[in-house]
């Protein structure tokens, strides 16, 4: 992991709109000086990796709302037993590859 481009932060798990997410603090547009780019068809956002509380993985980053959220996977949330409201830390960077 590039230390210069990787951002810690805290954050709440929500489930919402079928997807389980954390916000983020940041723009990524502004933080990484990347634009969204295609993550999925029809769907713009940023590749990214990281670990939550310590668990790696491999996501996206998409704008909502006006805010921007941090998708994570059914699989990772059932792995590490994580639940709605409870409070992660979270470590990420952009995905260049």
């Amino acid at each position: 992991m590039s230390r210069h481009r990787a951002v810690a932060f805290r954050a709440t798990v929500h489930n919402g709109h079928s997807q389980w997410s954390v916000p983020l603090p940041f723009d990524p547009v502004n933080q990484w000086s990347t634009p969204a780019r295609p993550v999925w068809k029809g769907g713009h956002g940023h590749r990214v990796r990281g670990s939550v509380n310590g668990r790696d993985f491999h996501g996206a980053v998409v704008e909502r709302s006006g805010a921007f959220w941090l998708l994570l996977e059914e699989s990772l949330i059932r792995g590490a037993g994580f639940h709605e409201g409870q409070s992660v830390d979270v470590l990420i960077e952009p995905d260049d590859a």
